[in-house]
């Protein structure tokens, strides 16, 4: 079910193979103990891996599936030991040092035992409920099978009773499946994991009172090549209609286009990002000389790039599919969970294709009253250029609007349909004039669809936080940023515009905390790390160094095995030095319902050898012999033969005869039975 077919072979070669083989160890509790501490290094240190190479929540399901392996060393202490269970305070890290300190005190520890081996059964059910394969038709009856024979192997019960145990078997694969799924699901480890972006739609804050919060996380990290400079800010998706808080992408409307959907991703061939497809635009959207960066951080499928609002191409993405929408959004579909590549870009070239006639310029019918009010007072449209447009734009923004990350602005919808209270971006313009970027990118955008200008609510980073020691630039959540693209018809591209005034940069923290400087560090080391360890070149290095390093564990502690090792002998089953389970019962068992006639109810914790030694008999020869045959059937570590029971089991009958014979002996007072006690 994990697609580890050889490796699910060895282990069940080694650990069943115990049940052909005469190859034993005497483990002591204290071997036993050290193992379990050897087992949990190595479940730490396969944790640490996992961690450093797989995303944060696929770590538990991919460490579940690798238990079986990693707890092997604990299950060959069972499977080869001289003991049918395991003492439980052997998987304590304390349990040495109280047992230390018992001998020192003279006390004794009576500790339960329990058999590991259905704890590693079960741990191998668990591992293949994760596995990828575990959707598949063979995985209910492989469960239903191997748990129903383990029941009956447990039970020795009758045919009729493995029916019973498929059952339950079924019942519990089909329930345990359900439950660890849906687990798994919640915890986000479910392959292939989606990034839970929208392109299509997003909601803002705009409408809505509150403060607005953002992640320190990293998200990013970009790396200047060369002398090349940095984009101020990088786009994750674009948006061209609004309605009441939310911007979404409007579907063409255009009749020379109806079979053709704006929203729908195509693939990006051979990395080309720039519109068009002439030579000359291919040609110059890789070209040596453009300026580029290295970009470099965690992604899932469908993870929307941070780009330039100019971006060219795409370079060494380990990817299996790169797609772009008709609004420039480029998402990727990465090979692994960290990915690290180069972007080109040129303000020259553009990622996106140019307006719609009608869909770029269109204004909610709500807004227009406000925003009427504001071009006739701006007088926008008696500039000569865009240029000077926006200038007057930008200009009356920063003069006369604030940045905060409190917000007062009330929807009307939140106040009922009846309510007179003007619209949110109403309310922004004309009277409350404080928001964040959300408010400024929003209005803006509507402010140049209502003066004919084709223009686009963005979403993305600005790139404000220079790493000096790494040579870095840092992109985290705080830095998410909104802001508009206005076409250039003169130039034939779109170009960044930004209302949000300059403060805002700062409103974020720039003192991290200490845990926030920690998680960077960690996931800094991991990034780095992942994308080191699979580097072709540096792959086969951790794979010598990973395998030298076993191989010597390895040979170490077969060389110990080997030369400590035990024969069993004949054919009767390995002897169990300590066991949870019933005192083995003798033939002389058989003889205690006899003697009670004379002795008693024997008292709790007698031994029966020690109660039946006190019978008065004429001849205690029998007695003797009995007692020395059922001593040696329970406790001599070499098995005995069947000439032993039989004679045992002769002279049992022959002392029931002798009782029966005897008249009815005086029984000891009460007290002197629990004073012999």
């Amino acid at each position: 079910m994990t697609e580890r077919l050889v490796s699910g072979i060895i282990l069940a070669l080694i650990v069943e193979s115990a049940h052909w083989l005469k190859v034993r160890w005497d483990f002591t509790p204290s071997q036993t103990e050290r193992t379990w501490h050897l087992n949990a290094a190595a479940i730490l240190v396969a944790a640490v891996l996992i961690a450093l190479d797989t995303a944060p929540a696929m770590v538990m399901s991919k460490l579940l599936t690798w238990l079986p392996a990693l707890l092997l060393p604990m299950q060959f202490v069972q499977s080869y030991g001289f003991h049918d269970s395991l003492p439980l305070n052997s998987f304590s890290f304390l349990s040495k040092q109280r047992r230390e300190r018992n001998l020192r005190l003279g006390l004794t520890e009576s500790p339960i035992h329990f058999n590991f081996g259905n704890f590693y059964f079960v741990t191998a059910l668990v591992a293949s409920t994760l596995g990828p394969q575990s959707g598949s038709v063979a995985y209910l009856p492989g469960v239903v099978i191997l748990t129903g024979w383990m029941l009956l192997a447990a039970t020795h019960s009758r045919p009729l009773a493995l029916v019973i145990s498929l059952i339950v078997a079924a019942g519990i694969a089909l329930t345990g499946q359900f439950a660890i799924q849906r687990l798994d699901d919640f915890l986000g480890g479910s392959a292939p994991r989606r990034s839970g972006f929208d392109p299509n739609t997003t909601t803002t804050m705009v409408g809505r009172p509150g403060r607005v919060e953002l992640s320190p996380e990293i998200a990013w990290r970009l790396r200047p090549e060369g002398s090349a400079t940095v984009p101020r800010l990088l786009r994750t998706a674009s948006y061209n209609s609004y309605r009441s808080g939310n911007w979404s992408i409007l579907p063409q409307s255009d009749t020379a286009f109806t079979d053709l959907d704006t929203r729908l991703f195509r693939q990006v061939p051979y990395f080309l990002l720039a519109q068009g497809s002439s030579e000359e635009i291919q040609l110059q959207s890789v070209a040596d000389a453009l300026p580029r960066f290295t970009l470099r951080g965690a992604a899932f499928a469908e993870t929307p790039l941070p780009l330039p609002g100019d971006a060219a191409s795409l370079r060494d993405f380990e990817q299996d599919g790169l797609e772009r929408n008709s609004q420039g959004t480029v998402r990727i579909f990465p090979k692994q969970s960290v990915i690290e590549g180069s972007v080109l870009w040129e303000n020259r070239l553009s990622p996106e294709n140019p307006p719609l006639t009608k869909e770029d310029i269109a204004v909610p019918t709500r807004e227009k009253e406000a925003l009427r009010q504001v071009l006739a007072e701006l007088k926008l449209d008696q500039q000569p250029s865009l240029s000077a447009k926006l200038t007057v734009l930008h200009q009356w923004f920063f003069k006369n609007f604030t940045y905060t990350r409190n917000l007062t602005i009330e929807s009307t919808q939140r106040r009922g349909k009846n309510s007179t209270t003007p619209s949110a971006i109403a309310q922004f313009l004309t009277t409350t004039r404080a928001g964040h970027c959300e408010y400024f990118a929003t209005a803006a955008t509507l402010l140049l669809h209502e003066a004919g200008i084709p223009a686009r609510y963005s979403i993305g980073y600005a790139v404000i936080e220079r790493d000096l020691k790494n040579g870095e630039y840092l992109i985290r959540g705080t830095h998410g940023h909104a802001w508009c693209r206005v076409w250039d018809e003169s130039a034939g591209r779109w170009i960044d515009f930004d209302t949000t005034p300059p403060s805002w940069q700062t409103s974020a923290p720039i003192q991290l905390s200490t845990t926030q400087r920690f998680n960077d560090a960690v996931k800094r080391f991991r990034e780095d790390f992942f994308l080191w360890r699979n580097r072709p070149a540096n792959r086969l290095y951790a794979t010598l160094i990973m395998g030298a390093l076993g191989l010597g564990v390895l040979a170490f502690i077969m060389r110990r095995l080997w030369k400590s090792r035990n024969q069993l002998h004949g054919d009767s089953p390995r002897p169990y030095l300590y066991s949870t389970a019933a005192p083995i019962q003798t033939p002389l068992n058989a003889l205690e319902s006899h003697a009670e006639k004379a002795l008693g109810t024997r008292p709790p914790g007698t031994p029966l050898a020690t109660w039946l030694s006190r019978l008065a008999l004429p001849s205690s020869a029998a007695l003797v012999e009995a007692i020395r045959l059922h001593q040696r059937l329970r406790f001599d570590p070499q098995p005995a033969s069947a000439e032993h029971h039989a004679r045992l089991s002769t002279l049992t009958q022959e002392l029931v005869k002798i009782l029966a014979a005897l008249p009815e002996q005086k029984k000891p007072p009460l007290a002197g039975r629990l004073d012999e006690k």
